[in-house]
């Protein structure tokens, strides 16, 4: 008789195991639908526009033109990657580059004071209006951080390309030919 008992509590503890686990599962597969679907529609309202990427919309692309005030290469505020902060004459503007080893492999190194043109587009998300940096002009020298749909370049692409193009893994790893 314990025997019998043993086993109805152990197929109870089992089935409320199984009932627990379908429902978290079917708990987060809604989640991920209703994800997928705020992503679709934001997709659809972009490609009605005319536009592949959501967020960045190449014409209303903007040029600024000032003095590095700041550069940091690694900011961990929103977006992640390299910030320079901007002095223009309507004010500062922190613009996101992107990944700064791109920079370093392109052979630009920004400091304060430098005088920049920066063409992007300010971007308003949930976290807040960023200014995203597609080019980066400093002299004579541009670097595009950014396609025309505003991904960011990844830095592997570009290594590959110096690669291709003859540069030795040293020079790569450095940032460029010095």
């Amino acid at each position: 008789m314990k025997a019998i008992i043993s086993m109805r509590a152990g197929m109870a503890v089992f089935a409320s195991a199984g009932w627990f686990a379908g429902a978290l599962l079917f708990a987060t597969a809604a989640q991920a639908q209703r994800t997928a679907q705020a992503t679709s529609a934001a997709i659809s309202k972009a490609n009605a526009e005319g536009r592949n990427h959501a967020l960045y919309d190449a014409t209303k692309e903007v040029s600024l033109q000032g003095t590095v005030a700041s550069f940091t290469e690694n900011s961990k505020q929103f977006p992640a990657g390299a910030h320079v902060v901007v002095q223009t004459s309507a004010g500062p503007v922190d613009a996101h580059l992107g990944d700064a080893r791109l920079l370093k492999l392109n052979n630009m190194t920004i400091s304060e004071g430098a005088s920049v043109r920066i063409i992007g587009e300010p971007v308003t998300t949930p976290q807040g209006t960023f200014f995203l940096a597609r080019l980066i002009q400093q002299g004579a020298q541009l670097v595009a951080v950014r396609n025309s749909q505003g991904f960011p370049l990844s830095f592997a692409v570009a290594r590959a390309a110096a690669k291709q193009n003859g540069a030795s893994s040293q020079e790569i790893s450095q940032g460029g030919a010095r």
